[in-house]
């Protein structure tokens, strides 16, 4: 059998087909019951992506093997202050267990310090507590959990009865990248994502939660979602730790 290659580029704006790719597998690569809740289902995401790539506060690095013109897997980072925080990781599931993930983001790492000429001083993440697989290995290269935020399913909480002025006072609006906004009364409250779900990183929706099933039937709503930094009594979907290291300390070794 040949001998694999692993080879790290950065995403460039004229790789159009890869960034599809990566928009496209995105879509599938975290477990469903709380995948409906990530802006990678929106159509918005991949304008928002291919912008991304322009900034100079994103960089997307990609694995592929140049024998099979094979993308075997691509990590995602967003520049924030003196922190490298990483958006994404995904490996292929043929290639789980052959070192990809540790290669990738060591050579990824590597060449943003070098872009950054020692600016960058942390590396930063959040991980899902029910992702063992991902949080094990980021233990194991030294990483310690900061914090974390909670990631409740509303829905459940919502039959509760509809009534037609419940409406007044919510807008959406279209931001540039096509998502679409929910604002009440001109108070954001999330994010109304194409899969028909609507997503919330404010407490503001707590507010409103009682207009919320008007809302729902009126734009065929199917979900609400709450990221809160609260312990909340709803129904827990999962909860993400916020991992941290200083990069000096990064082990990485092959």
């Amino acid at each position: 059998m040949a001998t694999r290659m692993y080879i790290v580029k950065q995403l460039r704006e004229t790789d159009l087909k890869l960034a599809d790719a990566i928009c496209e597998s995105l879509k599938t690569a975290y477990d469903p019951s709380i995948s409906k809740f990530f802006a990678h289902q929106d159509l918005g995401y991949k304008r928002f992506f291919k912008q991304s790539i322009k900034d100079p506060n994103y960089y997307t690095y990609y694995c592929f093997d140049p024998n099979y013109a094979l993308l075997q897997g691509f990590a995602c980072f967003q520049k924030v202050g003196n922190v490298i925080f990483l958006k994404n990781i995904v490996v292929d599931n043929r290639f789980r267990g052959s070192k990809i993930g540790t290669t990738l983001l060591k050579q990824a790492l590597s060449a943003i310090q070098k872009t950054d000429e020692g600016q960058l001083q942390s590396f930063q993440l959040d991980v899902f507590e029910k992702n063992h697989h991902a949080l094990r290995w980021y233990l194991s290269i030294g990483m310690q959990a900061t914090g974390c935020t909670y990631w409740y399913d509303l829905t459940p909480s919502l039959d509760l009865p509809i009534q037609e002025q419940d409406m007044d006072g919510f807008e959406i609006v279209m931001d540039n990248f096509g998502f679409r906004q929910v604002k009440y009364r001109n108070e954001y409250i999330g994010t109304l994502l194409a899969t028909n779900t609507l997503v919330a990183r404010s407490e503001k929706i707590m507010e409103v939660r009682a207009q919320l099933p008007s809302f729902m039937k009126h734009y065929t709503v199917q979900a609400v979602g709450l990221v809160s930094n609260k312990e909340l009594d709803f129904s827990l979907i999962d909860k993400a730790f916020r991992m941290s290291i200083p990069l000096i300390d990064l082990n990485l070794e092959d």
